[in-house]
């Protein structure tokens, strides 16, 4: 399968002895099943009004993943990039799964908010 997404570099990140052999995923994406709990990472690429974005998603069988899972997935997926967790109005809110956390960012890695910090580092 051909893909934008470097399936290996992602798996070698995200941990090779917790993460199997990555499958292909719709037309352009990976899925990656966790070697010992009932969990997965999908990694999809697509464009969306002009600019190419990311989609990442993980998530277990029985518990929310955890917050240092969320950031070795955005680790793994935007290495040096920029990543977005969307909390949308609850008529628009899509989740296929109570137990998944998604990311959004684009394929080249850059940000898409404007600096909040306005380039002091702090807000």
């Amino acid at each position: 399968m051909t893909s934008t997404l470097p399936a290996l570099v992602i798996r070698s990140r995200l941990g090779l002895a917790d993460w199997a052999v990555p499958t292909g995923f719709g037309p352009d994406g990976w899925l990656f099943r966790h070697r010992q709990e009932s969990g997965q990472i999908i990694v999809t690429c697509a464009p969306y009004a002009g600019i190419e974005w990311v989609h990442a998603s993980i998530g277990f069988a029985d518990r929310m993943p955890t917050y240092g899972e969320i950031k070795n997935m955005h680790h793994a997926v935007y290495p040096e990039g920029w990543a977005y967790e969307v909390f949308a109005p609850p008529a628009e809110h899509v989740n296929i799964h109570d137990y998944v956390r998604h990311l959004f960012g684009r394929l080249d890695r850059k940000p898409y908010l404007p600096d909040f910090t306005r380039g002091t580092g702090s807000i």
